[in-house]
């Protein structure tokens, strides 16, 4: 059941067919130091020859269904056994559900403790996809096509077998985009997830510039936005609680002030959009809670 709902939830994050990409521009970056046996986060060459970077369509995840200004939660580089805890619980003490978008070697790691993270945020109701197997840069030439395709493939096979969830969800490291990332991910079937807010912790890992960053996007966003954040980074683990916190506040203020709240969309609620109201509606009914929605949702799907 849960394989049909991710292979649907992946639908809502396939662009708009009549969103036009914004022109062209370099990609934002991701961490270079994320913890790696392989010693993939190490810095790279300089100045690094790449196939001709490509942007990728705005917003990320389409427009507000509801009208209300929407807000999804994505998650990078993990799961990491000292700090993503810490983010699951932020998300849970609030309710709210979000994407992870794995590493494989991190997935595979031989720390016990890493399959009960897994088993967590899928009984959380959190959505994973892949990042990759080491965090490359898929654009850069001197990673040649077969050492490219291998970090897709060797990725999704890893992580597949951590959390038994077929993962249709995938991430570039960096965000970057070249026609050899698009021929991989078409070859492939695989939608690429992108991101509209990036607070770049990851870089300062300061949390206080991580929360006067998405505070100060989210009072005065009005349409759908898609987070990026990195469940490995303390920077994530002390801003988050206080972004959320901030969230609960914004939102009661603007109850009473008669303004849009800043709606949050779960993965489940993504794949909602592909089913019709009424059944939606008696799906959730059926639910016992929300961790088995998800579940709930997929039974209904062709």
């Amino acid at each position: 059941m849960r394989l049909l709902f991710v292979c649907v939830a992946v639908l809502v994050a396939t662009p708009q067919a009549d969103a036009k990409p914004k022109k062209p521009k370099p990609a934002p970056a991701e961490p270079a130091d994320q913890p790696s046996a392989s010693g993939a986060g190490a810095p790279e060459d300089p100045a690094p020859k790449k196939h001709k970077h490509k942007g990728w369509p705005s917003p990320a995840a389409g427009p507000t269904k509801s009208g209300d200004p929407e807000l999804i939660f994505t998650f990078d580089d993990g799961p990491n056994p000292r700090t993503t805890p810490d983010v699951l619980d932020a998300l849970a003490k609030h309710h709210v559900h979000a994407t992870f978008f794995m590493i494989g070697e991190m997935a595979a790691s031989k720390n016990k403790k890493i399959p009960d993270i897994v088993a967590r945020m899928e009984h959380d109701g959190h959505v994973i996809g892949s990042h990759t197997m080491t965090h490359p840069d898929l654009c850069r030439t001197k990673l040649g096509d077969d050492k490219a395709n291998a970090e897709i493939d060797d990725g999704i096979a890893a992580i597949e077998k951590a959390t038994h969830v077929l993962l249709p969800w995938f991430r570039t490291p960096y965000g970057v985009r070249c026609d050899r990332v698009d021929s991989m991910l078409a070859a492939r079937h695989l939608h690429h997830f992108h991101w509209d807010l990036d607070p770049q912790e990851w870089k300062h890992n300061d949390p206080e510039k991580a929360y006067a960053y998405v505070t100060k996007q989210l009072a005065k966003m009005s349409g759908r936005n898609v987070l990026l954040m990195h469940d490995i980074k303390t920077a994530t683990v002390q801003a988050l609680p206080r972004i959320l916190d901030w969230l609960e506040a914004e939102n009661a203020r603007r109850k009473i002030a008669h303004e849009r709240p800043i709606r949050i969309i779960a993965g489940y609620e993504l794949a909602a959009e592909q089913l019709p109201p009424g059944l939606v509606d008696a799906l959730s009914e059926a639910a016992a809670d929300v961790g088995e929605l998800p579940a709930a949702l997929a039974s209904a799907l062709p």
